[in-house]
């Protein structure tokens, strides 16, 4: 087994295909002229929209393509956000309501659940409020009930009471309101039939095209709600090839869920603490907000203690 092959995320990535793509896509975005047309003055850029959105495209498939191909996370993380910084130059290019993203259309639905996940697992929190803005939210076909818990989640607002794709969202839906084991196995049934429903897409089955341009399989959607909803990471060791978990394995490494808390977390974190005499309101680790005297265990129910015959104010640490 070479290098390439032992280092490689995606095992239906060849290595002399991959190179061939990645360097391809390369020579395109540092191409003068292409750079030019996308620059120029605004009353000529109607020609070239569709350049501009090629553009962006291609910039997130080479993301996809490097982090398929074993690229070490930091970079994978910086052709993301370059990715980001060609929707944001494209979308301002042409900010029309016809050029944003069409949720009931499949396609766009996807790229935008990708966008979301990406800019969440690759650390962008300024980058999902862009995600929102580059939907169509004008059309009375946008509302979504996954997208609006998606953003509620992320403290955005989305309209939606209905599900625009049942087939295949539905599962992924689901789990958002399980926990434990029932949580893991919607997840599981996601990611169980996520290849298969997407026969659809354009990049479906590129791995056996003579084209040779795979990108690479990838349920970035789960992996999003497996890092938001708190999912151990443990239980999903075992999911299908499609689940990207050194994705999530690296935002697990950053911490980055403290720029991503759920409401229940950033209330406990951000609480002044809680005064000597107080019940405990759950079990954990606490420190002192006036005092260094480390972690100390409380139960629930237990009143906080003064600390030298005064009272201090006891603030949540972690929990067992």
């Amino acid at each position: 087994m070479g290098q390439f092959d032992s280092i490689k995320r995606d095992p239906w990535m060849v290595e002399q295909h991959y190179l061939a793509s990645t360097r391809e896509k390369e020579q395109e975005f540092a191409d003068p002229d292409a750079q030019a047309l996308l620059i120029g003055p605004a009353e000529h850029r109607h020609h070239y929209r569709g350049l501009s959105r090629d553009w962006a495209h291609m910039a997130l498939e080479l993301a996809v393509q490097r982090y398929s191909g074993g690229e070490p996370m930091e970079l994978v993380e910086a052709y993301v956000d370059y990715a980001f910084a060609q929707f944001a130059r494209h979308f301002s290019a042409y900010p029309a309501t016809s050029e944003q993203l069409r949720p009931w259309v499949s396609d766009e639905y996807r790229l935008a659940l990708w966008l979301l996940s990406l800019a969440v697992l690759c650390g962008y929190p300024e980058r999902v409020d862009q995600v929102l803005g580059w939907l169509n939210q004008d059309d009375e076909r946008s509302p979504d009930l996954l997208l609006h818990r998606l953003f509620q989640r992320l403290g955005k607002a989305y309209p939606g009471t209905s599900l625009l794709h049942p087939e295949p969202y539905g599962a992924l839906l689901e789990s958002l309101d399980l926990k434990g084991p029932a949580q893991h196995d919607a997840l599981m049934h996601y990611l169980g039939q996520w290849y298969a429903n997407a026969h659809g897409c354009y990049w479906h089955e590129r791995h056996i095209r003579a084209r040779s341009d795979h990108l690479g399989y990838w349920a970035f959607e789960a992996a999003l709600v497996a890092f938001l909803w708190s999912v151990q990471g443990d239980a999903l060791e075992s999911a299908p090839r499609f689940y990207p978990q050194a994705l999530v394995e690296r935002a697990h490494y950053r911490r980055l869920g403290k720029q991503f808390r759920d409401p229940e977390t950033a209330r406990r974190e951000d609480a002044p603490g809680w005064p000597s005499g107080t019940p405990c309101p759950w079990p954990g680790y606490y420190v002192c907000v006036e005092r260094m005297v480390g972690e100390q265990v409380f139960m629930h129910q237990v009143p906080f203690p003064e600390i030298d015959g005064q009272v201090v104010h006891w603030r949540l640490s972690r929990t067992f």
